[in-house]
């Protein structure tokens, strides 16, 4: 358990620092589609390769990108949630499109559900940022729950054959 304390760690001082920034913050720069970084491990073999810039959580840089976005590989190897992967890189690397795809809030409900409980057992809250009622209701827009569940069989909501240029 002392690894797991140790491992997620980072998550509170992420969580501290960003907590100002605003997911729905207004931009007057449009976004570019770029690779994503070779050192965002925690979006590799998400089922695309281009990104928005700036990304969901209003980075501006690869640079941030990848600082902020190593903060939270940690929850991965917990293993909270199956969809935890993709929940982080809908927001840190997002889908590059002619407009932001957004996790639903069913994607949120689940992963918080899943490692809400782990964090809080070793002091890290669910920060702010990710508050699942900030993102849409389920609809055709939005990224939903990926993980099997008995009887469904949903296959990789995005592909890179999507991503195009800005």
């Amino acid at each position: 358990m002392a690894s797991v304390t140790a491992a997620l760690q980072p998550l509170l001082l992420l969580a501290t620092a960003r907590a100002s920034s605003g997911l729905w913050g207004s931009r007057t720069s449009q976004p570019a589609c770029v690779d994503i970084p070779r050192n965002v491990s925690l979006c590799h073999g998400v089922g695309y390769r281009r990104m928005r810039l700036p990304n969901l959580l209003e980075h501006d840089s690869l640079q941030e990108v990848a600082q902020q976005a190593a903060s939270w590989t940690p929850l991965l190897n917990v293993d909270c949630h199956p969809d935890t992967r993709l929940f982080l890189c809908s927001l840190f690397s997002p889908v590059c499109l002619d407009r932001a795809i957004y996790p639903c809030r069913s994607l949120c409900d689940q992963v918080r559900r899943g490692c809400e409980g782990i964090m809080q057992k070793f002091g890290y809250p669910w920060p702010d940022m990710f508050r699942c009622d900030h993102f849409p209701v389920d609809n055709d827009m939005c990224i939903g729950p990926q993980a099997k569940r008995p009887g469904l069989s949903v296959g990789p909501i995005l592909h890179e054959d999507l991503c195009r240029s800005m």
